[in-house]
Protein backbone atom coordinates (compact mmCIF):
# COMPACT_ATOMS: atom_id res chain seq x y z
CA UNK A 1 0.00 0.00 0.00
CA UNK A 2 1.32 3.43 -0.94
CA UNK A 3 1.52 6.13 1.73
CA UNK A 4 1.25 9.86 1.11
CA UNK A 5 4.95 10.32 1.94
CA UNK A 6 6.01 7.56 -0.46
CA UNK A 7 3.77 8.94 -3.20
CA UNK A 8 5.29 12.41 -2.81
CA UNK A 9 8.83 11.02 -3.08
CA UNK A 10 8.03 8.97 -6.19
CA UNK A 11 6.31 11.91 -7.88
CA UNK A 12 9.29 14.12 -7.04
CA UNK A 13 11.65 11.60 -8.63
CA UNK A 14 9.40 11.50 -11.72
CA UNK A 15 9.37 15.29 -12.01
CA UNK A 16 13.16 15.49 -11.73
CA UNK A 17 13.59 12.71 -14.30
CA UNK A 18 11.16 14.39 -16.70
CA UNK A 19 12.98 17.70 -16.29
CA UNK A 20 16.31 16.04 -17.13
CA UNK A 21 14.72 14.25 -20.08
CA UNK A 22 13.35 17.58 -21.30
CA UNK A 23 16.84 19.05 -21.20
CA UNK A 24 18.17 16.02 -23.09
CA UNK A 25 15.39 16.44 -25.65
CA UNK A 26 16.34 20.08 -26.21
CA UNK A 27 19.90 18.99 -27.02
CA UNK A 28 18.86 16.11 -29.26
CA UNK A 29 16.15 18.07 -31.06
CA UNK A 30 18.65 20.79 -31.93
CA UNK A 31 21.18 18.23 -33.16
CA UNK A 32 18.56 16.45 -35.29
CA UNK A 33 18.30 19.49 -37.56
CA UNK A 34 21.95 19.15 -38.64
CA UNK A 35 23.60 16.19 -40.41
CA UNK A 36 25.01 13.75 -37.85
CA UNK A 37 26.68 11.20 -40.11
CA UNK A 38 28.90 11.91 -43.09
CA UNK A 39 27.52 9.14 -45.32
CA UNK A 40 23.92 8.66 -44.16
CA UNK A 41 21.05 10.77 -42.91
CA UNK A 42 19.43 10.24 -39.50
CA UNK A 43 17.78 6.90 -38.66
CA UNK A 44 14.48 8.62 -39.36
CA UNK A 45 15.40 8.64 -43.06
CA UNK A 46 14.91 4.85 -43.11
CA UNK A 47 11.31 5.24 -41.92
CA UNK A 48 10.54 8.05 -44.33
CA UNK A 49 12.04 6.35 -47.38
CA UNK A 50 10.41 3.05 -46.40
CA UNK A 51 6.99 4.68 -46.26
CA UNK A 52 7.70 6.54 -49.53
CA UNK A 53 8.58 3.30 -51.30
CA UNK A 54 5.48 1.61 -49.86
CA UNK A 55 3.38 3.81 -52.13
CA UNK A 56 5.81 4.47 -54.98
CA UNK A 57 8.12 1.44 -55.21
CA UNK A 58 6.83 -1.27 -52.82
CA UNK A 59 9.11 -4.07 -53.98
CA UNK A 60 12.16 -2.02 -52.90
CA UNK A 61 11.18 -1.15 -49.30
CA UNK A 62 14.05 -3.23 -47.90
CA UNK A 63 16.51 -2.37 -50.66
CA UNK A 64 19.80 -0.64 -49.98
CA UNK A 65 19.52 2.92 -48.74
CA UNK A 66 21.16 4.30 -51.87
CA UNK A 67 18.84 6.20 -54.18
CA UNK A 68 16.44 4.42 -56.47
CA UNK A 69 14.42 5.97 -59.30
CA UNK A 70 11.51 7.93 -57.83
CA UNK A 71 12.89 8.09 -54.30
CA UNK A 72 12.25 11.12 -52.14
CA UNK A 73 15.44 13.19 -51.93
CA UNK A 74 17.10 12.82 -48.52
CA UNK A 75 20.69 13.97 -48.18
CA UNK A 76 23.32 12.70 -47.93
CA UNK A 77 21.78 9.18 -48.29
CA UNK A 78 18.75 7.58 -46.62
CA UNK A 79 19.38 4.63 -44.34
CA UNK A 80 17.93 1.16 -44.95
CA UNK A 81 14.49 0.36 -43.55
CA UNK A 82 14.76 -2.71 -41.26
CA UNK A 83 11.56 -2.90 -39.21
CA UNK A 84 8.46 -5.01 -39.81
CA UNK A 85 6.15 -3.72 -42.59
CA UNK A 86 3.43 -2.98 -40.01
CA UNK A 87 5.53 -0.04 -38.77
CA UNK A 88 4.79 1.73 -42.06
CA UNK A 89 1.04 1.58 -41.36
CA UNK A 90 1.45 3.97 -38.44
CA UNK A 91 4.27 6.01 -39.96
CA UNK A 92 2.67 6.73 -43.36
CA UNK A 93 0.63 9.80 -42.24
CA UNK A 94 3.92 11.64 -41.72
CA UNK A 95 4.47 11.55 -45.48
CA UNK A 96 2.03 14.47 -45.66
CA UNK A 97 4.91 16.58 -44.29
CA UNK A 98 8.33 17.34 -45.71
CA UNK A 99 11.18 15.20 -44.42
CA UNK A 100 12.48 17.70 -41.86
CA UNK A 101 9.00 18.67 -40.64
CA UNK A 102 8.09 14.99 -40.28
CA UNK A 103 11.32 14.34 -38.36
CA UNK A 104 10.61 17.24 -36.01
CA UNK A 105 7.05 16.06 -35.37
CA UNK A 106 8.20 12.48 -34.80
CA UNK A 107 10.76 13.65 -32.25
CA UNK A 108 8.11 15.69 -30.45
CA UNK A 109 5.78 12.68 -30.39
CA UNK A 110 8.59 10.58 -28.95
CA UNK A 111 9.25 13.18 -26.28
CA UNK A 112 5.56 13.22 -25.34
CA UNK A 113 5.59 9.42 -25.14
CA UNK A 114 8.06 9.74 -22.24
CA UNK A 115 5.28 11.30 -20.17
CA UNK A 116 3.13 8.25 -20.93
CA UNK A 117 6.05 6.06 -19.83
CA UNK A 118 6.19 8.04 -16.58
CA UNK A 119 2.53 7.29 -15.87
CA UNK A 120 2.87 3.61 -16.72
CA UNK A 121 6.02 3.01 -14.67
CA UNK A 122 4.55 4.85 -11.66
CA UNK A 123 1.50 2.61 -11.72
CA UNK A 124 3.70 -0.49 -11.95
CA UNK A 125 6.07 0.37 -9.09
CA UNK A 126 4.01 2.46 -6.67
CA UNK A 127 3.47 -0.54 -4.39
CA UNK A 128 7.06 -1.73 -4.63
CA UNK A 129 9.99 -0.88 -2.36
CA UNK A 130 10.61 2.89 -2.44
CA UNK A 131 14.27 2.60 -3.42
CA UNK A 132 13.59 0.04 -6.15
CA UNK A 133 10.68 2.09 -7.42
CA UNK A 134 12.84 5.21 -7.64
CA UNK A 135 15.51 3.27 -9.52
CA UNK A 136 12.89 2.01 -11.99
CA UNK A 137 11.69 5.57 -12.65
CA UNK A 138 15.23 6.82 -13.28
CA UNK A 139 16.11 3.93 -15.58
CA UNK A 140 12.90 4.07 -17.64
CA UNK A 141 12.80 7.85 -18.02
CA UNK A 142 16.54 8.52 -18.36
CA UNK A 143 18.27 5.22 -19.25
CA UNK A 144 21.54 6.25 -17.58
CA UNK A 145 24.44 4.34 -19.12
CA UNK A 146 28.08 5.37 -19.38
CA UNK A 147 28.58 4.54 -23.06
CA UNK A 148 31.19 7.28 -23.53
CA UNK A 149 32.18 10.39 -21.61
CA UNK A 150 30.50 13.67 -22.45
CA UNK A 151 29.79 16.09 -19.62
CA UNK A 152 27.11 17.81 -21.68
CA UNK A 153 25.26 14.64 -22.71
CA UNK A 154 24.53 12.70 -19.54
CA UNK A 155 21.76 10.46 -20.87
CA UNK A 156 23.12 9.26 -24.16
CA UNK A 157 20.44 6.69 -24.95
CA UNK A 158 17.72 9.31 -25.04
CA UNK A 159 19.99 11.93 -26.55
CA UNK A 160 20.90 9.79 -29.55
CA UNK A 161 17.32 8.58 -29.80
CA UNK A 162 16.19 12.18 -30.24
CA UNK A 163 19.18 13.16 -32.39
CA UNK A 164 18.71 10.28 -34.82
CA UNK A 165 14.90 10.34 -34.41
CA UNK A 166 15.10 6.61 -33.70
CA UNK A 167 11.85 4.88 -32.76
CA UNK A 168 13.16 3.00 -29.71
CA UNK A 169 12.03 5.81 -27.41
CA UNK A 170 8.49 5.34 -28.66
CA UNK A 171 8.90 1.59 -28.37
CA UNK A 172 9.80 1.98 -24.70
CA UNK A 173 6.46 3.70 -24.02
CA UNK A 174 4.61 0.99 -25.95
CA UNK A 175 6.25 -1.88 -24.06
CA UNK A 176 5.94 -0.29 -20.61
CA UNK A 177 2.33 0.53 -21.53
CA UNK A 178 1.72 -3.08 -22.55
CA UNK A 179 3.11 -4.21 -19.18
CA UNK A 180 0.81 -1.78 -17.37
CA UNK A 181 -2.31 -2.97 -19.23
CA UNK A 182 -1.31 -6.60 -18.62
CA UNK A 183 -0.90 -5.75 -14.92
CA UNK A 184 -4.33 -4.11 -14.80
CA UNK A 185 -5.98 -7.05 -16.62
CA UNK A 186 -6.82 -5.28 -19.88
CA UNK A 187 -5.75 -7.98 -22.36
CA UNK A 188 -7.03 -6.33 -25.55
CA UNK A 189 -5.22 -3.03 -24.97
CA UNK A 190 -2.11 -4.91 -23.85
CA UNK A 191 -2.19 -7.10 -26.96
CA UNK A 192 -2.59 -4.13 -29.30
CA UNK A 193 0.37 -2.30 -27.75
CA UNK A 194 2.47 -5.48 -28.01
CA UNK A 195 1.54 -5.81 -31.69
CA UNK A 196 2.54 -2.21 -32.40
CA UNK A 197 5.76 -2.54 -30.39
CA UNK A 198 6.71 -5.61 -32.43
CA UNK A 199 8.20 -3.44 -35.18
CA UNK A 200 11.48 -4.47 -33.50
CA UNK A 201 10.63 -7.94 -32.15
CA UNK A 202 13.87 -8.31 -30.18
CA UNK A 203 12.76 -6.02 -27.35
CA UNK A 204 9.30 -7.60 -27.16
CA UNK A 205 10.90 -11.04 -26.78
CA UNK A 206 12.99 -9.68 -23.91
CA UNK A 207 9.82 -8.39 -22.23
CA UNK A 208 7.88 -11.61 -22.87
CA UNK A 209 8.46 -13.29 -19.46
CA UNK A 210 7.21 -10.23 -17.55
CA UNK A 211 4.31 -9.76 -19.98
CA UNK A 212 3.23 -13.38 -19.47
CA UNK A 213 3.54 -13.04 -15.69
CA UNK A 214 1.44 -9.89 -15.55
CA UNK A 215 -1.07 -11.49 -17.94
CA UNK A 216 -1.35 -14.73 -15.98
CA UNK A 217 -5.00 -14.04 -15.01
CA UNK A 218 -5.98 -13.25 -18.62
CA UNK A 219 -3.29 -15.28 -20.39
CA UNK A 220 -5.56 -17.01 -22.91
CA UNK A 221 -7.16 -13.75 -24.04
CA UNK A 222 -3.85 -11.88 -24.16
CA UNK A 223 -2.11 -14.51 -26.28
CA UNK A 224 -4.99 -14.90 -28.74
CA UNK A 225 -5.48 -11.13 -29.03
CA UNK A 226 -1.74 -10.55 -29.56
CA UNK A 227 -1.61 -13.15 -32.32
CA UNK A 228 -4.71 -11.61 -33.87
CA UNK A 229 -3.39 -8.05 -33.85
CA UNK A 230 0.07 -9.03 -35.10
CA UNK A 231 -1.51 -11.05 -37.91
CA UNK A 232 -3.94 -8.27 -38.84
CA UNK A 233 -1.16 -5.69 -39.02
CA UNK A 234 1.35 -7.78 -40.98
CA UNK A 235 -0.50 -10.46 -42.97
CA UNK A 236 -1.79 -8.07 -45.68
CA UNK A 237 1.80 -7.31 -46.65
CA UNK A 238 2.28 -10.93 -47.75
CA UNK A 239 -0.39 -10.32 -50.42
CA UNK A 240 0.87 -6.90 -51.51
CA UNK A 241 4.02 -7.00 -53.62
CA UNK A 242 5.40 -9.81 -51.40
CA UNK A 243 6.59 -7.22 -48.89
CA UNK A 244 6.13 -9.58 -45.95
CA UNK A 245 8.06 -12.36 -47.65
CA UNK A 246 10.86 -9.95 -48.52
CA UNK A 247 11.10 -8.90 -44.88
CA UNK A 248 11.39 -12.52 -43.73
CA UNK A 249 14.01 -13.27 -46.37
CA UNK A 250 16.07 -10.29 -45.28
CA UNK A 251 15.80 -11.38 -41.64
CA UNK A 252 16.89 -14.95 -42.40
CA UNK A 253 19.82 -13.67 -44.44
CA UNK A 254 20.81 -11.39 -41.58
CA UNK A 255 20.72 -8.25 -43.70
CA UNK A 256 18.53 -6.39 -41.20
CA UNK A 257 20.51 -7.33 -38.09
CA UNK A 258 22.38 -4.32 -36.74
CA UNK A 259 24.87 -3.64 -33.98
CA UNK A 260 23.80 -2.13 -30.68
CA UNK A 261 23.60 1.64 -30.45
CA UNK A 262 23.02 3.93 -27.47
CA UNK A 263 19.29 4.31 -28.13
CA UNK A 264 18.80 0.51 -28.22
CA UNK A 265 19.51 0.49 -24.50
CA UNK A 266 16.51 2.70 -23.68
CA UNK A 267 13.88 -0.08 -23.94
CA UNK A 268 16.33 -2.84 -22.98
CA UNK A 269 17.27 -1.23 -19.66
CA UNK A 270 13.61 -0.45 -18.94
CA UNK A 271 12.52 -4.07 -19.46
CA UNK A 272 15.45 -5.57 -17.53
CA UNK A 273 14.94 -3.23 -14.58
CA UNK A 274 11.19 -3.82 -14.31
CA UNK A 275 11.74 -7.58 -14.62
CA UNK A 276 14.38 -7.61 -11.88
CA UNK A 277 12.21 -5.52 -9.55
CA UNK A 278 9.21 -7.82 -10.02
CA UNK A 279 11.43 -10.87 -9.51
CA UNK A 280 12.87 -9.35 -6.32
CA UNK A 281 9.35 -8.67 -5.05
CA UNK A 282 8.26 -12.26 -5.74
CA UNK A 283 11.31 -13.71 -3.97
CA UNK A 284 10.73 -11.46 -0.97
CA UNK A 285 7.05 -12.43 -0.80
CA UNK A 286 7.98 -16.11 -1.02
CA UNK A 287 10.51 -15.92 1.83
CA UNK A 288 8.12 -13.89 3.97
CA UNK A 289 5.52 -16.60 3.46
CA UNK A 290 7.99 -19.30 4.48
CA UNK A 291 8.99 -17.32 7.59
CA UNK A 292 5.37 -16.75 8.57
CA UNK A 293 4.53 -20.44 8.19
CA UNK A 294 7.60 -21.39 10.25
CA UNK A 295 6.44 -19.13 13.08
CA UNK A 296 2.94 -20.58 13.00
CA UNK A 297 4.08 -24.22 13.01
CA UNK A 298 5.32 -24.43 16.64
CA UNK A 299 2.06 -22.93 17.82
CA UNK A 300 0.09 -25.55 15.88
CA UNK A 301 2.27 -28.34 17.28
CA UNK A 302 1.54 -27.27 20.85
CA UNK A 303 -2.16 -27.34 20.13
Amino acid sequence: MITVHKKQILLTVILIALALNTYTFSLGYSSAAAPVLEEYANDFSAYYIGAWRLFHNPTQIYASGHYLPGDYLIEPTPQIFKYTPSFLVFFSPLLALSYQDALNLFDILQFLSVFASAFFVYQLIKNQNLLLGSIAIIVVLLAPAALSFDAKILFQGYYWGYTMANAHILQTALIVGALYFAYTKKPLVCAFMVAVACFDPRIVLLALPLLLWYSRHTLHKTILASIGFITALNAPFFFYQNIGQTFLQQEVQGNIITQMYAYNWVPILAVITLTLIETTSLIKTHFNSITLNAKKKPHLDRC
